[in-house]
């Protein structure tokens, strides 16, 4: 009984991993908290890019390892209307303006014969500036900031006049899935986007 007990107090023991760290570093700001209890919060202020998590954490194999909980709704993009144009020509919009905020739309592109995705900006009205003599395969809107693959729609041959809606969903949440965070003596160390985040323990 008295080994039980003693195991069973070892495995509450709170892991010396657990606290309060913080990175500040150019145009960076970041946070990390691992509780005690298993449970963490993240938040990452990068540029433009503001973005949460919370969740489980564990240590194992010399790293921490974080998952997002609950998990994380992407944003995604329906198409709620393609309309053929006479001329050939690709127009794009919103179907609500404010959506992209400040930014201007872009359309990741695909066309027919490339394996590689071009990422075109429209023009005020609404025109898409397709290369010419090129055919659209799929196009879809790109979210600026957040890297999140998005589900391309298949175009037919011709113009079209499309209009798009945004599902918000859990933008600005990270979907952190066994997420490795480096050990480093007293500090974290986690590659986010083109970065590598030097935690420190404690409040600067």
């Amino acid at each position: 009984m008295a080994a039980l007990l003693a195991t069973a107090a070892v495995a509450a023991a709170p892991s010396p991993r657990a606290g309060l760290y913080n990175a500040t570093e150019h145009e960076l700001v970041a946070g990390l908290d691992l509780k005690a209890d298993g449970k963490f919060r993240f938040g990452l202020s990068y540029g433009a890019l503001d973005e949460q998590a919370q969740g489980r954490w564990v240590e194992k194999d010399g790293q921490v390892l974080l998952t997002t909980e609950p998990v994380v709704v992407p944003p995604r993009f329906k198409l709620m209307k393609d309309e053929p144009v006479a001329d050939g020509a690709y127009y794009a919009s919103l179907d609500e303006p404010d959506a992209l905020g400040d930014f201007s739309l872009t359309l990741a592109v695909k066309y027919r014969g490339e394996t590689a995705i071009k990422y075109i900006e429209a023009d005020e009205d609404g025109r898409v500036p397709i290369d010419p003599g090129k055919v659209v395969e799929t196009i879809v809107p790109d979210l600026p900031v957040y890297t999140i693959p998005y589900a391309p729609f298949a175009m037919k041959p011709g113009g079209h006049r499309l209009v798009f809606h945004f599902e918000a969903n859990d933008v600005g949440k990270a979907d952190f899935k066994s997420q490795p965070v480096a050990i480093e003596g007293e500090d974290l160390v986690m590659k986010r986007y083109d970065r590598v985040i030097h935690f420190k323990r404690g409040l600067n």
